[in-house]
């Protein structure tokens, strides 16, 4: 099935866009390339059969969004609009063109990078930093699931703690080659048990390492699925 309804719905709205008297030249100018560059890849693809429907919710949603810029009046609003039905469409052409395992390769990397995260930071910055960010990838991880971009949003804002924390452990290993009597001592007085410090002392470097991967991972897998989430 072809996608001619949503390229028709997309050239006017870029009229529509074009007209519309309360939207800046810029943020005009922004919208219009976008959705240029979407018309040529939508005019490209073949639509699923098994995807008939949300195609079809997609054209309507678009002819509801011309309508609207006809009547809106409050320029934020009409933005919103707009930036909402472009992250839409760029969703909708990943589900097309069967781009959603990007999505559950994302989860994954966050998975992992969230519970080593939750496992290795209170051993140096205590537990407030772990509980500050148990919320937040908690409903970062079910609005991931929902392609919620506030969701995919949470869930990158672990990778810089999660880095953070990984570097806080390599630099450790590190120093723990130099004077392994110390890093013990170092383990021991933030509360862990002596017999755990020290195989600490070796385990922590290396999920260290490990974390690091999956947050750069995370990072990664962040970029290649970020339109997928609406």
């Amino acid at each position: 099935m072809n996608a001619n309804l949503v390229i028709s719905t997309i050239k006017q709205l870029k009229n529509e866009i074009g007209k519309a008297k309360n939207l800046k030249d810029k943020k005009k100018e922004k919208y219009i390339l976008e959705l240029d560059k979407l018309n040529t890849r939508y005019s490209g693809i073949d639509v699923p059969e098994s995807l008939k429907t949300q195609y079809n919710k997609l054209n309507s949603k678009g002819i509801e969004l011309v309508k609207e810029i006809k009547t809106i009046k409050d320029k934020n609003k009409l933005e919103t609009s707009v930036e909402v039905y472009i992250r839409y469409l760029k969703a909708s052409l990943c589900d097309f063109e069967g781009k959603t395992i990007y999505l559950r390769k994302y989860i994954t990397s966050f998975l992992f990078s969230a519970m080593l995260f939750l496992a290795l930071s209170p051993q140096f910055y205590g537990f407030i930093l772990p509980i500050l960010f148990f919320l937040p990838i908690y409903l970062g991880l079910k609005g991931v699931k929902n392609r919620s971009i506030s969701g995919f949003y949470m869930t990158m804002s672990l990778v810089p703690v999660a880095l953070m924390t990984s570097f806080t452990w390599i630099r450790y290993g590190l120093n723990a080659k130099l004077d392994y009597t110390g890093a013990v001592k170092a383990i021991v007085d933030s509360g862990v048990a002596q017999g755990l410090a020290e195989k600490l002392v070796y385990i922590g470097p290396i999920f260290g390492c490990v974390l690091m991967i999956f947050a750069c991972l995370q990072l990664y897998r962040g970029y290649k699925s970020r339109d997928l989430f609406i």
